[in-house]
């Protein structure tokens, strides 16, 4: 059926709307339209009663024309839209395969994340990261998916890297866009595309990373050669391709054959560090048994033609050692724990090497720091058990402290952990023995540095992610809360707190790590404790804070410590401050705080009428029953 007439209907009632029903007897086209129409009058009700209508409006009366009109007109405009339909020409078919899923989202829902992957400009990362966090289907999306695998040759390099990560962890649904109208010689999207495909794929990745092999070029080359390295069926070609690679290509054959296995391959090995002793750093990650072989017996080796001969390395070779050093890794073996019996040896010959200026390498200290890092990403076994008894064997050397300790942590049950470590940690100035005494309690309070209460897991973690066998006995906190020599060396990072001009004391940090706040004598004990470090240092934000988030108060020594430093007291950080307080506290306690501040006068100067208006119209909200004012409610506000 031909629905053209009644369209034409449609459009001349809605002009004839506009111009005013008055010239309804002037509009030829109208009429013209009305007479086309006739034909669809039989063949449906509803178009006679369309058509009847438009007899009677034309026909009717001027000051009935008007009413006659709209009514028309919306039964024209039901009419229309019951016959309307959405479409393209052609025939439908299926969404291609490996280009994403549909899903019902409309393109308001999609439109933020598609001009974040599509554009150029700031602002895109948190867009794309948070629709990831908070909505990961999205991402499978047909419309969506394509513009991520566009996305890894973003021209912010983050971007890309992230848009990498996302394809990884969405599985093997992006595989075909991933391979549709790949360049060998590309770019750096193209070598991206082959790090996601090697991640998703595995060793079964190998027939087309060796089919593309040979057209690929720079970057993408090197990410090729690189990938080869998952699986051990290409072991004879990449020791093939060793031998003809240069620069960044042979060192991605190179880190490719450190995950590679057999005879042929520890052969290779042996000669490569026989004349390109730097190499030795591809072979980091690998626990292979010829690996921590090659690299602890090379380390040795280097050792000790500068321990026995009386030669002094130079500089050269001292940076060549550290690189064997770290090449140790995380490796955990029996030849490993012989190269420790070994060091620990020698211990304090290594610690005495120089360059030939007389400059220390401090290597002693760096493989000290290799075992401690080797422990915290290694489970129970001979190792673990070797370090737990050290310092034990070797009390004088004091740094040993630091990786009995996390030992004991990881293997021992807590009670027995503080009764033979808690003693270290001084509760009054020693009297004999006073430089060995407070290196221990510094030592000791470092390694606690590195062990924090973590909510989520309601467990105690050691730096690496391992968690303690035992959560740490209370009586570390009643002894900490009692500590004099608390001068810890300042960690790397700022305060997670945004008023970093407070130097609150590392100490202090440490402890606030280890607080178990789900424990209420643990929270007892620390509300005591920062209470008093409130008043001793007179820094308001972080100690009150901490206070708050332990439900404690600063009340009765808030007004005197804000007051210590009233330049640093800006509007919006106090209203930051009194709000947060409003979260934790009831709202008496936060009129009291309030109070305070204002009697203290310890606002900025310049802000000081906002501070006189601001607080007392608080109070009277809060003493009201209503809830604390939002900032805008401060900042527009006058005495």
């Amino acid at each position: 059926m031909n629905l053209q007439p009644l369209y034409d209907v449609k459009e001349r009632l809605e002009q004839a709307a506009i111009a005013g029903a008055g010239l309804l007897g002037e509009d030829f086209r109208l009429q013209r339209a009305a007479e086309q129409l006739k034909p669809l009058a039989g063949a449906s009700p509803v178009f006679g009663k369309i058509d009847a209508g438009l007899t009677q409006l034309l026909s009717a009366p001027a000051g009935e024309r008007s009413g006659r009109l709209l009514d028309l007109l919306a039964l024209v405009d039901a009419v229309v839209y019951t016959q309307g339909k959405t479409g393209a020409p052609g025939e439908m078919v299926p969404l291609p395969v490996g280009g994403g899923q549909y899903q019902e989202l409309s393109y308001g829902q999609l439109s933020p994340l598609l001009t974040a992957l599509t554009t150029t400009g700031g602002g895109r990362m948190e867009i794309i990261k948070s629709a990831w966090e908070d909505n990961p289907e999205l991402f499978s999306d047909f419309r969506v998916l394509p513009a991520v695998v566009a996305g890894l040759g973003d021209s912010y390099g983050e971007i890309s890297e992230l848009n990498a990560e996302i394809l990884k962890k969405l599985g093997p649904v992006s595989l075909p866009l991933l391979k549709e109208g790949f360049d060998p010689a590309g770019n750096k999207a193209m070598a991206r595309r082959v790090e996601v495909v090697s991640a998703l794929e595995g060793a079964a990745a190998a027939p087309w990373l060796r089919e593309i092999l040979p057209q690929a070029k720079k970057d993408v080359r090197t990410a090729v050669l690189a990938a080869l390295g998952t699986n051990r069926e290409n072991t004879s070609l990449l020791l093939e391709l060793v031998q003809t690679e240069r620069g960044a290509n042979r060192d991605a054959v190179l880190q490719a054959l450190a995950g590679q296995d057999g005879e042929g391959v520890r052969a290779f090995w042996e000669k490569e560090l026989e004349k390109n002793s730097d190499s030795v750093k591809f072979l980091e990650p690998s626990n292979a048994d010829w690996a921590i072989e090659l690299v602890t017996s090379g380390l040795r080796q280097r050792l000790e033609q500068f321990l026995d001969g009386g030669e002094r390395p130079t500089y050269e070779e001292g940076t060549n050692l550290t690189t064997w050093c770290w090449s140790l890794g995380h490796k955990d073996s029996p030849a490993m724990l012989d190269f420790w019996r070994w060091a620990d040896s020698r211990m304090e010959d290594i610690d005495q090497l120089k360059d030939e200026k007389d400059r220390s390498f401090f290597f002693g200290v760096k493989l000290t720091d290799r075992l401690l890092d080797i422990l915290r990403h290694t489970g129970p076994g001979p190792l673990r058990d070797y370090c737990l008894n050290l310092f034990d064997g070797h009390p004088a050397m004091t740094r040993y402290l630091s990786v009995s300790f996390p030992a004991a942590l990881l293997s021992c049950p807590a009670a027995e952990v503080f009764e033979k470590y808690g003693p270290y940690i001084l509760t009054e100035e020693p009297t004999q023995d006073t430089e060995r005494k407070k290196t221990l309690n510094i030592v000791l309070l470092r390694a606690l540095g590195d062990v924090w209460w973590y909510p989520q897991g309601e467990r105690y973690n050691v730096y690496g992610g391992l968690s303690t066998a035992e959560p740490l006995d209370i009586r570390w906190i009643e002894r900490l809360t009692r500590a004099v020599c608390t001068d810890v060396p300042r960690r790397g990072g700022a305060s997670h707190f945004a008023y970093y001009w407070e130097d609150v004391p590392e100490f202090d940090r440490t402890l606030m790590r280890l607080v178990n706040q789900s424990d209420g004598r643990c929270r007892d004990l620390m509300i005591h404790y920062l209470r008093r470090r409130l008043e001793e240092t007179g820094l308001p934000y972080h100690y009150s804070r901490w206070l708050l988030q332990l439900g404690g108060s600063p009340r009765g020594l808030f007004g005197k410590a804000m007051a210590k430093n009233p330049s640093a007291n800006h509007l919006y950080v106090v209203w930051q401050l009194m709000h947060e307080a409003s979260q934790a506290l009831p709202p008496e306690e936060v009129i009291a705080l309030l109070e305070e501040f204002l009697e203290a006068k310890a606002g900025r100067k310049q802000a000081w009428a906002k501070f006189q208006g601001a607080i007392p119209w608080t109070v009277e909200q809060l003493r009201a029953g209503e809830p604390f004012p939002e900032w805008d409610s401060w900042e527009k506000i006058d005495k």
